[in-house]
């Protein structure tokens, strides 16, 4: 059961069951910014799953921008554990914001709660072939950006940016980088494998790799 329905994407959280779920809306630094925040309860006992900060944009100056951070993995009751990390749930809210995002926008996603996405950049490997990169290249999103070093103290945990293409030339031409950056990657991922440092990390980014380029970098 969800509370809070018209929050942004509350809905994607009517498919848990066993579970409450509600959320708290407060507001953010400016008048165009608002931050809602995700509570799981059961048998009347509450945890904060994560918080989405939304900056609705100031046009013509500044595009609109969501974040989604200090997120739990899972959430363990007396005799009930609540999983977010790598289910339909996850997916399905990164799917959800990512279609409130149009052209030129970006969406941030907090990555520390993701031993594998973690773990990735900070071998090297690019954003986009990682497990949440990835999911968000298949939403849509051509640019990424890994602020592994956030600048201030406002700029909170580690988080991964990524952006979607302002029109259709702009898209080629990142499609066609993040291609190129594939191709080069996969003889380095070969190597890791053949290692076996980090073996599992790298035989699921393998297979990212083979869907990109059968798919997405055959269309250029």
């Amino acid at each position: 059961m969800s509370h809070g329905r018209n929050m942004v994407c509350s809905d994607v959280f009517n498919a848990v069951k066993d579970f409450d779920v509600k959320t708290v809306k407060k507001g953010g630094r400016f008048p165009e910014e608002k931050n809602i925040e995700f509570y799981i309860e059961y048998r009347n006992t509450w945890y904060r799953l994560l918080v989405i900060k939304i900056f609705e944009g100031r046009p013509p100056f500044y595009r609109k921008w969501i974040e989604v951070f200090s997120i739990v993995p899972e959430i363990s009751f007396d005799d009930k554990v609540f999983v977010f990390y790598n289910t339909d749930i996850e997916k399905n809210l990164i799917k959800c914001l990512s279609s409130s995002i149009g052209a030129g926008e970006r969406l941030f996603i907090e990555y520390i709660y993701d031993k594998e996405t973690w773990k990735a950049l900070e071998i090297g490997v690019p954003p986009h072939l990682t497990r949440i990169g990835f999911m968000l290249l298949e939403n849509g999103f051509t640019w990424f950006k890994d602020w592994y070093y956030p600048e201030g103290f406002m700029e909170g945990n580690p988080k991964l940016q990524a952006e979607k293409p302002i029109n259709d030339e702009v898209k080629q031409e990142h499609v066609k980088n993040l291609c190129r950056e594939t191709a080069l990657f996969t003889e380095r991922i070969k190597a890791f494998i053949e290692s076996n440092i980090h073996r599992e990390i790298f035989e699921n980014m393998y297979k990212r790799i083979e869907k990109i380029l059968n798919s997405l970098c055959r269309k250029i």
